[in-house]
């Protein structure tokens, strides 16, 4: 990105933030649609309150949810906020990954992951589910990422056979100690889906991140008056995504 002059840095920028918004808007379709298990390819956009299809005005990423003031143009009824968070926020992951990384496949299947973690992260903290079509996206575009890095099989096989040994572990392990599942079965799927991304060497970081963030997660559910329980899967995609873009963190800021 350096060799090219700043005028064109920040078009392409600017066309990557563009996508990263389109990019959330499906994210806010699929994360809604998929515990419902409704089509999510060709079934038109509708109003979840009113029922209404929606036009092409009403679907302008994030400037519509603004221009109608966070509101339905058919029935009035109020917009979540967390359409146009999610947008924003993805538009953002994907700017932040073309400046790491410029604009090639690695970028391409980066992007892919952080839209998938994007859906799972929504739909556990809205429904307490981990869709098992996600969990498929997820491996497919792990393995990808382990044949363009060159991992061998074994190396992929070994992290999946860790992630889902961990897994089990922490799921009966608590249930044995505490008799109340501390990790649902999407979780347990999901870290042996870790395994197709990062290698094993890695897991100890991948955890130690993960239960920093699931501590704070639950703090912030209990101050909002959510209950006790909390979703884990959250914690989880996001440490995912921080090794997995930055990758040996706990060598690099060791002694």
């Amino acid at each position: 990105m350096q060799s090219i002059d700043s005028y064109t840095v920040y078009t392409i920028l600017a066309f990557t933030f563009a996508i990263g918004l389109s990019v959330g808007s499906f994210v806010t379709m699929a994360s809604y649609r998929l515990p419902l298990e409704q089509e999510i390819v060709f079934k038109p956009s509708y109003c979840p309150k009113c029922g209404t299809p929606l036009k092409a005005f009403d679907l302008i990423p994030l400037f519509s949810w603004l221009l109608q003031r966070g509101k339905c143009r058919h029935c009035h009824a109020p917009i979540s906020k967390r359409y146009p968070l999610t947008e924003f926020s993805l538009g953002i992951v994907f700017v932040l990954l073309v400046l790491l990384y410029g604009i090639s496949f690695n970028t391409l299947l980066l992007a892919l992951l952080a839209t998938e973690l994007c859906i799972l992260i929504v739909t556990d903290l809205e429904h307490f589910i981990i869709p098992d079509s996600i969990q498929i996206a997820l491996a497919v575009t792990g393995i990808a990422y382990a044949i363009y890095h060159n991992l061998s099989a074994q190396s992929v096989a070994q992290g999946v056979g860790a992630g889902f040994f961990i897994g089990l572990l922490l799921h009966y392990g608590y249930l044995y100690l505490r008799h109340q599942d501390a990790l649902g079965w999407g979780d347990v799927k999901f870290m042996a889906v870790v395994g197709t991304w990062l290698p094993i060497h890695d897991f100890v970081t991948f955890f130690f991140l993960a239960g920093l963030i699931g501590v704070f997660t639950g703090l912030l559910w209990r101050i909002a008056g959510r209950g006790a329980v909390f979703p884990f899967g959250p914690a989880l995609a996001c440490s995912l995504f921080v090794n997995v873009l930055f990758p040996d963190m706990l060598y690099r800021i060791g002694p």
